[in-house]
């Protein structure tokens, strides 16, 4: 896939002018970074990182755009520098326990003149107990953890009636089970699981979750207990 394909496989994301030579600088300046976020093949990346990202916006949002986005585990800025960049006038929130990949951030963020995005360099149970609790109207990760884990760490940054995406592959349908005991404590409920694609993804759908009702206190539980003992 080339980067001028993107604009008219997304028709419905406003002016490309603007964001697709962002989308196109983002890259040069992760090509040209010490700190390595990847490890998809050159020819591959247009696709895998950015089509990806943008069909996770597109079907996330489809039914209304969020006022704030938290993408947690960002890594390189996949997929919250993209959904910045896409959605001047969406606040996303990049949340990244790496200290040097939550730097890398910072550089690009800076670097793209971005002004709608805020790096959080701390564990997501530490966020999910700090000002982003329950502050988002959309939340997502991607590659983080298996759904159980990572449902603890995305559902407390998002609000009541808020929406949870997770892009997920051919293991959804196990994860999903596995999961199943996750959901009422942390308050969420599955909607649908929307196929991305097969031009962007013959393998990929994004997995869309309701929040509902306020958050317990009893979570997120302290930091690295999800990922020892998943719901």
């Amino acid at each position: 896939m080339e980067w001028i394909e993107l604009p008219g496989l997304f028709p419905s994301i406003p002016s490309p002018g603007n964001w697709l030579p962002l989308l196109q600088h983002h890259h040069d300046l992760i090509e040209a970074a010490a700190v390595r976020v990847s490890s998809v093949p050159p020819e591959e990346v247009v696709r895998r990182h950015y089509a990806e990202a943008l069909e996770t916006w597109r079907i996330a949002t489809a039914e209304e755009l969020p006022a704030r986005v938290v993408d947690v585990g960002s890594g390189g800025g996949f997929p919250g520098i993209v959904f910045a960049s896409i959605a001047p006038d969406t606040h996303v929130d990049l949340v990244e326990p790496l200290r040097k990949r939550a730097t890398l951030l910072s550089e690009l963020v800076s670097s793209l003149g971005l002004t709608n995005v805020s790096v959080h360099p701390q564990r997501a149970e530490e966020a999910g107990r700090g000002p982003l609790r329950e502050a988002a109207a959309l939340g997502t990760a991607r590659a983080v953890a298996s759904l159980s884990e990572l449902l603890e760490y995305v559902a407390p940054l998002v609000r009541p009636d808020g929406l949870i995406a997770f892009p997920k592959g051919s293991a959804l349908r196990g994860e999903l089970g596995a999961a199943s005991s996750a959901l009422k404590p942390l308050r969420c409920e599955v909607l649908d699981t929307v196929p991305m694609r097969p031009e962007v993804s013959e393998t990929l759908a994004i997995l869309r979750l309701r929040r509902t009702g306020d958050m317990p206190e009893t979570y997120p539980r302290r930091a690295g207990i999800p990922a020892k003992r998943p719901l």
